[in-house]
C-alpha cells in the first residue's frame, strides 16, 4: 500500500503544491471558514489521483500487478487523511507563527472539527466514486459535499446559540460521527471496489 500512496503522491504532486500555495496564504487570515474549506478541499485530493488514474488506465493495469482491491481503496482513504492532516497542521503553524506577532490566540478547535467534517466527507463520497468513477460519481460527490458544509455551519450556529451546544460538544459529535462512518465506509467500499 505504501508504494500506491507515493505513486498518487507523485501523479498529484504539482497540484499539491498549488494547494500549499493556497493553504499559506489563506491560513495568514484567522477564519473560521477558511481552516473547514483548506482541509475539506485537501480531503478531495484522492479523487484527482483517481481521475488521473482512469485517464491513463491505470485501474486497469492495477488488476494484473500483486495489489489485493483492498489495498487500493485503503490507500485513497490513507492518502485522504495525509492530505488533510498536512493541511491541518499547516494551517496551524501558519496561524501559531501569526498569532506570535499579532497576539491573536490560535483556535485548534476550529482546526479539530475541519479534520472531523474532512473525514466525514471522505467517508461519504469515497464509496460512490470508487463504484462509480470520478465522472459518473462527481454529481453523488457534489451533493454530498453541499450537504456536509450546511450541516457543519448549521452545527457551529447551533453551537453559538445554544448555550447546552457548545463548541466542544460539536466536536465530539463529529469525532464520533466520523469514526463510525469510517468504520462503516471502508470495508463497503472495498466490496464496491470489488463488484466494479
Amino acid at each position: 500500500m505504501k508504494a500506491l500512496i507515493k505513486k498518487d503522491i507523485y501523479v498529484i504532486w504539482k497540484q499539491m503544491r498549488m494547494f500549499v500555495l493556497l493553504i499559506l496564504a489563506l491560513s495568514m487570515i484567522n477564519n473560521t471558514f477558511n481552516a473547514v474549506f483548506l482541509v475539506v478541499w485537501c480531503s478531495m485530493l484522492p479523487y484527482t489521483a483517481m481521475a488521473y488514474d482512469e485517464q491513463s488506465h491505470w485501474d486497469q493495469m492495477a488488476v494484473m500487478m500483486p495489489y489485493r482491491k483492498r489495498d487500493i481503496v485503503l490507500s485513497k482513504y490513507v492518502l485522504g487523511w495525509m492530505c488533510m492532516a498536512a493541511a491541518g497542521l499547516l494551517c496551524l503553524v501558519m496561524q501559531t507563527v501569526i498569532g506570535l506577532f499579532s497576539g491573536r490566540v490560535t483556535d485548534i478547535s476550529t482546526l479539530f472539527v475541519s479534520l472531523c467534517v474532512g473525514a466525514i466527507s471522505l467517508d461519504l463520497t469515497l464509496p460512490a466514486v470508487l463504484r462509480f468513477g470520478v465522472e459518473r460519481g462527481r454529481m453523488i460527490f457534489m451533493v454530498i459535499i453541499f450537504g456536509a458544509v450546511i450541516g457543519a455551519g448549521i452545527l457551529f450556529d447551533a453551537s453559538a446559540s445554544i448555550p447546552m451546544l457548545s463548541i466542544t460538544a460539536v466536536s465530539w459529535l463529529l469525532l464520533a460521527a466520523a469514526a463510525v462512518l469510517t468504520a462503516i465506509s471502508i470495508p463497503f467500499s472495498i466490496k464496491l471496489y470489488e463488484t466494479r
